[in-house]
């Protein structure tokens, strides 16, 4: 807009230097023709014409004929292009004015939310300590006092404190940054160790085992982890008497399950995305950092009422 009001300001102050021109004729800014009389042709009027600009002007005459008044197209381009050099220029202070206020500002926006969540990582963090101190309370006692007697109700409480033990685990991998990759680990191991906890929370899951070959370098908080999250939802999202099939070979590691099923396998992976009203919605978000943060590559196929098939391969 301004662009265009200021093009018709330079033809305007052009038009009447013309019609000056036409009391005295003196200087050679402009250049003269005469020409028939066109009623087509409005008179003190510019046009854009081949030679540049034209303005038509009536000659004091009793003759069809009108007084041409021409300013030649490279002077226009030379006053044109020289409009087009002060547009940028000031452009370009414009642009970086709003682009310094448009920073501070949004430094100044995000000022509440970095202290919020500088806030929530330290409670965080004091969170993660308090679970984990009466968690591995509940556990040492447990064991002592299976020394005394073996009874359901030690076992459930042992599990109970397991549970809560995987969720401080959890929040401790909830920014996996730096942690190391050359230890040995063995995925049989691991699975094993899970899949007895399970079996006892889900005793109507069926599980089914097919393992070979799984030592891998990596490491071993981080793929517990993985095989925590993923082996926990497949019985958590099973159906009554539902199977949870477990392979590993060389490299991979598949669990597939006869559960419910994902809606929207896109966004599982997204924090807090929950499907329903169970669990914290973190879960599998940590499970894709992790595999990230460890090289592992995560491939998910699910339908509803029929299962969800988890793929990892380890590189």
């Amino acid at each position: 807009m301004y662009h265009e009001d200021k093009i018709k300001d330079i033809d305007q102050n052009i038009l009447y230097q013309m019609k000056d021109y036409t009391f005295d004729f003196k200087g050679d800014k402009f250049s003269l023709d005469i020409i028939e009389e066109d009623k087509e042709k409005q008179l003190f009027k510019i046009y854009h014409c081949e030679e540049g600009l034209c303005a038509y002007f009536q000659i004091p005459s009793t003759g069809p004929y009108f007084l041409k008044v021409i300013y030649d197209k490279e002077k226009y381009e030379k006053v044109y292009n020289e409009f087009l050099i002060k547009i940028f220029k000031f452009s370009i202070i414009i642009f970086f004015l709003l682009l310094f206020i448009s920073v501070g500002f949004a430094m100044y926006s995000m000022r509440p939310m970095k202290e919020a969540l500088y806030l929530l990582e330290n409670f965080l963090k004091d969170l993660i300590h308090d679970l984990n101190t009466p968690a591995t309370s509940i556990l040492l006692n447990s064991k002592l006092l299976r020394k005394r007697g073996d009874f359901d109700e030690i076992e459930r409480i042992e599990l109970s404190a397991k549970s809560i033990s995987s969720l401080y685990k959890n929040l401790e991998f909830i920014t996996p940054n730096k942690i190391s990759k050359d230890e040995t680990v063995s995925l049989e191991e691991l699975i094993n160790e899970k899949v007895e906890i399970l079996q006892k929370i889900y005793p109507k899951i069926n599980f089914t085992k097919n393992m070979r070959d799984g030592i891998i370098k990596s490491n071993k908080s981080g793929v517990e982890r993985i095989i925590d999250n993923l082996l926990t939802n497949a019985c958590k999202y099973n159906k009554k008497n539902g199977y949870v099939y477990i392979t590993v070979e060389k490299q991979k590691l598949v669990i597939e399950d006869t559960g419910v099923g994902i809606k929207d396998t896109k966004k599982v992976f997204q924090r807090y995305y929950k499907e329903n009203t169970n669990g914290l919605g973190i879960g599998m978000s940590i499970v894709k950092q992790l595999c990230e943060t460890l090289n592992i590559h995560i491939y998910i196929q699910s339908q509803i009422d029929e299962g969800t098939k988890i793929e990892l391969v380890f590189t």
